[in-house]
């Protein structure tokens, strides 16, 4: 598969009142296209950190980082959105609808933003996460698990080489997670996606190609799920 990104010693480290807290402490990690893989690792253990990092949300402290054969633009806002909105897509743990847009406008208004409003792929990319006939409904009116399933269409929207996922079925319960997850997983395939989510659940890991265990700041493990 070809390499998406490689990371190599990045570290964040934030200088506190009482110290210097080491949030990541020499990240290495290569991606290839089309995985699918799980950060797993307790509260504190860096995970956002590293989303943030790989986002552009955030600059490391040192080390490198490249995405697609480019250093990664750091230090530099304007710079940083750019990458954002170019290549990544987002889902949070909090839906983060509009509440006074439709499901359909909040799809089209991510568009716009990315100066690529294409009011056909909206509406085929909310059929594709099952939610065709709940277009023109307001988020209130749909359930958790229909709002989260907006939030990934939302974040396709655009077409992102790199989608990211921060405990987005933390707010869900069991069987609407595995719902999500497997809507999820189904989209990214058919669009050649690849993902990278942040979860403390065990059990998502069925989901994902491979695992990787942070804690510390370091990376415990980095497996292959057969």
């Amino acid at each position: 598969m070809k390499k998406l990104l490689k990371m190599r010693n990045i570290r964040r480290h934030y200088v506190m009142p009482s110290g210097t807290v080491k949030a990541l402490d020499g990240i290495d990690m290569e991606v290839s296209e089309g995985e699918r893989i799980i950060l797993l690792g307790p509260s504190g253990s860096g995970k956002t950190t590293l989303l943030n990092c790989l986002s552009a949300l955030d600059s490391p402290t040192s080390g490198s980082y490249s995405f697609s054969g480019s250093l990664v633009p750091s230090n530099d806002s304007e710079k940083m959105t750019k990458f954002r909105r170019d290549n990544i897509g987002y889902v949070f743990q909090f839906f983060n609808l509009l509440q006074d847009l439709t499901v359909l406008e909040n799809l089209l208004l991510i568009q716009e933003l990315a100066g690529s409003r294409d009011e056909g792929r909206a509406r085929e990319l909310l059929g594709m996460v099952g939610l065709a006939d709940e277009i023109h409904r307001f988020p209130a009116e749909i359930s958790g698990g229909q709002q989260q399933r907006v939030a990934i269409a939302r974040s396709l929207a655009k077409t992102p080489r790199l989608l990211l996922g921060d405990e987005l079925t933390g707010n869900l319960d069991s069987q609407t997670s595995t719902a999500v997850m497997e809507v999820l997983v189904k989209a990214c395939e058919a669009e050649g996606i690849t993902c990278i989510f942040v979860t403390h659940d065990e059990s998502l890991i069925e989901y994902a190609t491979r695992v990787v265990r942070i804690d510390s700041g370091k990376i415990l493990s980095d497996e292959i799920v057969e």
